[in-house]
């Protein structure tokens, strides 16, 4: 199981072994073939093709799996270790955010997430918006066209650089590197939308209400908030807390595990706050609350 556990993480932190490995052992074998070495050789190279081909096949499921490793000697607020932790390479990252570890995969994951925000959020192009916990820009990359500015703010750098690489060629897309789980570096009243989506699974409570807080004050009036979670009170949602209930039941839960909401408790955030027009919409498996600031913008 150790060495298991080490070759895992080894192939996570360089997830191109595995596939260099497949071309050295092929060429071994052709010019075992070609140098007539003998059959003995010949058949040493043959198993060794199949295999490292056998070790690149089952890498590229634990990544598409995301089998992170534990980090159970990091606390759950410990937010930039965990993620900066995980993405390691620009494959682990992709997987994190999404599941998916190519681009084609990233950009469908994103697309039903994207209307949901700008059909609920009446977004439109002249709107200046802001992601919590951006990630990779998975979303932002696809917002692009649908408002004025879109910034994405995250506290793990290594998830940023990769964000940055993805939106380069785009004007209005930027990203902030945050010090702490707050919206320090972003002036107040400056924003029309402000919208965290996938984030709060990995979130403590408090720091999913601070992060409300926040929007509140970086809002202009007027400004639209827009917060989702896994809700636990949907049949869905249910099934993925009792199925991470049964796998985690005698080991130590990994500071990354989600953590699900209810309606309740994203709207207390939300009208606790300050915010108005405070509305639940339930998209299994999600709870989407949506709010706006008190006031007009001028």
């Amino acid at each position: 199981m150790r060495v298991f556990s080490r070759g895992s993480a080894l192939i996570r932190r360089f997830p191109f072994l595995p596939g260099a490995t497949v071309a050295i052992s092929g060429l071994a074998l052709v010019f075992a073939l070609m140098s007539h070495t003998g059959v003995d050789i010949a058949f040493a190279a043959i198993l060794a093709l199949a295999a490292s081909a056998f070790v690149w096949g089952y890498s590229r499921r634990a990544l598409k799996h995301a089998l992170w490793p534990p980090l159970n000697h990091l606390q759950r607020r410990s937010y930039r270790e965990v993620w900066d932790s995980i993405a390691i390479s620009r494959e682990t990252a992709d997987v994190a955010v999404s599941g998916e570890p190519d681009e084609a995969g990233l950009r469908a994951s994103a697309r039903p997430t994207v209307r949901n925000i700008v059909e609920l959020t009446a977004m439109t192009s002249h709107d200046d918006v802001l992601e919590i916990g951006c990630g990779v820009a998975r979303i932002g990359y696809e917002l692009a066209s649908h408002c004025r500015t879109w910034t994405g703010a995250d506290i793990s750098a290594n998830l940023l650089q990769y964000a940055r690489e993805r939106i380069v060629g785009f004007k209005n897309l930027s990203v902030v590197h945050l010090s702490e789980a707050a919206l320090t570096e972003i002036p107040g009243s400056s924003l029309d939308v402000v919208y965290a989506t996938n984030v709060f699974p990995h979130l403590d409570e408090i720091d999913r209400w601070k992060y409300v807080q926040e929007a509140f004050r970086v809002l202009r009036p007027g400004g639209r908030l827009f917060i989702d979670n896994v809700d636990l009170e949907s049949s869905a949602g249910w099934t993925m807390f009792s199925n991470d209930a049964a796998r985690f039941a005698r080991l130590e839960r990994p500071p990354y595990m989600p953590r699900y909401s209810t309606e309740a408790e994203l709207a207390a955030y939300a009208t606790h706050a300050g915010f108005q027009n405070v509305k639940a919409h339930h998209r299994s498996p999600l709870v989407i609350v949506t709010a706006s600031k008190p006031g007009t913008n001028p």
